[in-house]
């Protein structure tokens, strides 16, 4: 007796590791110079280095960072990287925004994110 085979499903793989790193810079050479702030997503691949503390934003250790890097820290979601970011800077209104995957070389700069109220939104 023949029986039909059941369809295969095929399962979404889920991505294998993905951080959010947040680099909060000044320029010192300035008097009142604002910090800049930028988020770059890792996606499946590790960033360089690991001096980043993880889940907290973190004073920069000036032995490895240029010393224009004032903070920084990994996430595991942009949702947590952006909470510790308002929790620093509450003034905060723009961040640059990065991907870095496996497939590309360099990091790739894409639309900032830009704040409304207590959200934060893709720019242009």
């Amino acid at each position: 007796m023949c029986t039909a085979a059941k369809p295969r499903r095929h399962k979404l793989q889920a991505m294998a590791y993905q951080t959010f790193r947040v680099e909060i810079t000044r320029d010192e050479t300035r008097d009142a110079a604002p910090v800049g702030i930028e988020i770059t997503a890792y996606i499946d691949r590790m960033p360089e280095t690991n001096e980043a503390t993880v889940g907290r934003l973190s004073r920069a250790w000036r032995g490895v960072w240029n010393s224009r890097l004032q903070y920084t820290g990994d996430f595991e979601t942009l949702a947590e990287a952006l909470a510790a970011i308002m929790a620093a800077y509450p003034e905060a209104d723009r961040i640059r925004c990065y991907e870095y995957s496996v497939d590309n070389e360099f990091p790739v700069e894409v639309a900032p994110l830009l704040r409304s109220g207590e959200k934060w939104l893709p720019g242009d």
